[in-house]
């Protein structure tokens, strides 16, 4: 039952439409946050801060604050139009960048049109967050509008233009879908003028929620139905203060000044939205006492300044709460149960009701002194912070395990897609895909980048054994996790070639693993320890440097080998068999990894300070059914012996294929037939246990 619920709220977080949106809110965060502290300034609680700031060089400060309120929160919409329009026409089947900048530019023409702005009712102040729920509504349907219309346009009626250029020819193409979407809007827009008598699609929603009120009288109804109402209009993007106005100055501001009258405006900002909409701080509080997950965290921390002061737009859109399947119940849910705890301990005469209007930017138990004029108005929002958060909590949970599933899944697709990828044999290009692969990638290719510079990274070790001497040896593998989640070495050395770091990975790998040895060596332990390399590195002066000194300084000559491969000819690579002398003098082995009867493979073989070779996987995994693959490996047995180089299998998995490689001279083996990649210190135990006893 948990895991269908679980793969439920999977499914509906990763609906086109939800994710494009959440997508397009998270990209504002950083325009968020500059506008929210520019607000908090402005508004800041203490009349000497607010007089330094209006007169401070002749008002400067202030008017500087106003502009970067105007310019980041007050285009919010505009932004948010771009975004989501961005990430959900990503979504569509034309992949083309084209293509992706128009619906950007028609989703921007529809959200002006849906305003009747050539009529004239469109204000600046619908830019902002104002106009949030028509900005989500234009982006989704305009850019889906768009792609319909290009699509069913047939080249035949696009313009053409003999002799311009292809941007030209392509903007003309575009002349027809625009038409369309915006005549679309605009009869939309007329139409609710028309039937509803009012200016536009975002006045019918307000005045929609104003009728609402029209029949509540009673004051703790009204209460609730306003923090209900807000809440869920923020839930759905639209900026419930803003929507609600009219409401709050119907029936809640009035009531701030009088004296023994429990619901008012400034009552609800002190007790029921306590650092904002959804009680924000007892979001806030769960986030950094619950959430395990760093980004969750560290939004927590870049919030926590804002949301004391109640200014909530970060965490709304930042996590986002907006459209959250599991955030939405908490977030209505807490300011009624703290609506309900001031009211209860207000009708009971332990919380005093002065009468007093509280600026909505007080902090958080400053509010609750300042409008009770005691410190019972603090025990309250103490309490209310301590139900809240206790609401919050198995949500936050919750989400967090969603996320982690969603990561699990996504990583599924993504190694899936990957792998397909390799078999048809097409370039790699993971972290340039504009979907939820590409956003996992990109995390995913950002946190491997982290662990590598702190050198945090995880290894394997695959015991080799040899049919007469026993344990010889071990490789050693990636196991790099993401989330707790092991993931495919193959799409994490891919990850780090495509971000560029690959060569950084490969260091910390061999590091990491001449550790082990060295450590192995002063436990006793004589094993070969070998890393994997690619031939682009063995043609490295610079590399191959860097690896002899690190020999040096852990003491594994003798021990330690390379193994190198590479899929691409390496004919070119004029410096491998003087970087493979150097490194032999050094006591550094070098083998040919995944070798077969290639090109490539027989390239390595003109120098013969090769210590061995380890057959391509899948000779060997074929060996039993394929006679072929018999007198291949019979074959490179033979040169081996004829070039003094040491045969090693891998992928021996049964007895079978065991049996098989012994009686065709092969006598070096490694496979589940012994043993997975283990951790260093099961590595000892298996060295312990294989030793002979006195």
């Amino acid at each position: 039952m948990y895991s269908r619920i679980l793969r439920a709220i999977y499914k509906i977080e990763n609906n086109h439409v939800f994710s494009a949106v959440k997508k397009g809110f998270t990209l504002l965060i950083p325009v968020l946050l500059v506008g929210s502290f520019a607000l908090l300034f402005l508004n800041f609680p203490i009349p000497v801060f607010q007089k330094f700031i209006a007169e401070w060089a002749g008002g400067v400060l202030s008017t500087s604050l106003h502009f970067l309120f105007d310019s980041t929160v007050g285009f919010m919409s505009i932004y948010l139009v771009v975004s989501i329009s961005y990430y959900y026409s990503s979504e569509m089947k034309e992949r083309d960048g084209f293509l992706q900048v128009m619906a950007m530019v028609v989703s921007v023409v529809c959200f002006a049109a849906s305003f009747g702005a050539a009529g004239g009712s469109m204000e600046l102040s619908d830019l902002g967050p104002v106009g949030v729920f028509t900005a989500m509504f234009s982006s989704v349907a305009a850019t889906k509008l768009f792609y319909f219309f290009y699509g069913k346009i047939s080249a035949a009626h696009r313009f053409r233009s003999r002799g311009a250029d292809v941007d030209y020819r392509n903007s003309l193409s575009a002349i027809y879908p625009l038409l369309l979407c915006a005549l679309i809007f605009i009869g939309m827009n007329l139409t609710i003028q028309t039937v509803f008598k009012v200016d536009n699609l975002n006045d019918l929603v307000t005045d929609g929620i104003v009728f609402l009120f029209h029949n509540i009288n009673d004051g703790l109804g009204a209460g609730i139905l306003y923090v209900v109402v807000l809440d869920i209009l923020w839930v759905f993007g639209i900026h419930g203060g803003n929507a609600l106005e009219q409401v709050a100055q119907t029936y809640l501001v009035p009531n701030d000044n009088a004296a023994g009258v429990i619901i008012s405006k400034s009552f609800l900002d002190s007790y029921a939205l306590i650092g904002g909409c959804g009680a924000a701080i007892c979001l806030l509080a769960a986030l950094l006492i619950f959430s395990k997950g760093k980004d969750n965290r560290q939004l927590a921390y870049s919030a926590s300044g804002a949301v004391l002061f109640n200014i909530n737009e970060i965490l709304v859109y930042g996590l986002p709460v907006v459209l959250n399947p599991v955030l939405i119940i908490p977030f209505i849910l807490t300011p009624v149960i703290s609506l309900l705890i001031a009211y209860g301990f207000a009708t009971m005469g332990f919380l005093p009701i002065l009468g007093r209007t509280v600026t909505w930017t007080t902090p958080v138990l400053f509010s609750g002194y300042l409008s009770s004029g005691s410190w019972r108005g603090v025990a309250v929002q103490l309490v209310i912070l301590a139900a809240g958060t206790g609401v919050y909590a198995p949500f936050v949970c919750l989400a967090q395990k969603v996320k982690e599933q969603q990561a699990k899944m996504l990583l599924n697709e993504l190694t899936a897609y990957f792998k397909l990828v390799q078999q048809e044999g097409r370039d790699v290009h993971l972290m340039e895909q504009h979907d939820s692969k590409g956003l996992l990638a990109r995390n995913m290719a950002e946190q491997l980048r982290i662990d590598v510079e702190q050198e945090r990274l995880t290894m394997g070790y695959q015991p080799q054994y040899h049919k007469e001497h026993g344990l010889t040896g071990a490789e050693s593998l990636l196991r790099w996790r993401y989330m707790d989640y092991p993931v495919y070495p193959p799409l994490v050395v891919a990850l780090a070639k495509e971000d560029g770091f690959f060569d950084r990975l490969t260091q910390v790998v061999v590091k990491t693993s001449m550790k082990a040895c060295s450590e192995l060596l002063r436990e006793g332990s004589a094993l070969t320890i070998s890393a994997n390399i690619s031939a682009d590195q063995m043609d490295s002066e610079q590399f191959i440097n860097r690896v002899i000194r690190m020999a040096e300084t852990y003491g594994v000559s003798g021990h330690y080998c390379l193994e190198v491969t590479e899929e691409s000819a390496v004919d070119r690579m004029e410096e491998i068999p003087h970087h493979i002398s150097r490194l032999k003098s050094a006591g550094i082995l070098a083998a040919v990894d995944d070798f077969s009867m290639g090109r490539t493979s027989l390239m390595y073989l003109q120098t013969s300070s090769f210590y061995a070779v380890k057959l391509d996987g899948r000779l060997v995994q074929g060996l039993l059914e394929n006679e072929r693959n018999q007198e291949i490996i019979a074959s490179i047995v033979s040169l081996g012996t004829n070039l003094g180089f040491v045969v090693m299998a891998e992928y021996v998995e049964t007895e079978e294929i065991r049996e098989k490689l012994e009686s065709l001279g092969c006598n070096l083996y490694q496979g589940y037939l012994y043993s997975p990649a283990v951790p260093l210190e099961r590595l000892k135990e298996i060295v312990k246990g294989s030793q002979p006893k006195k």
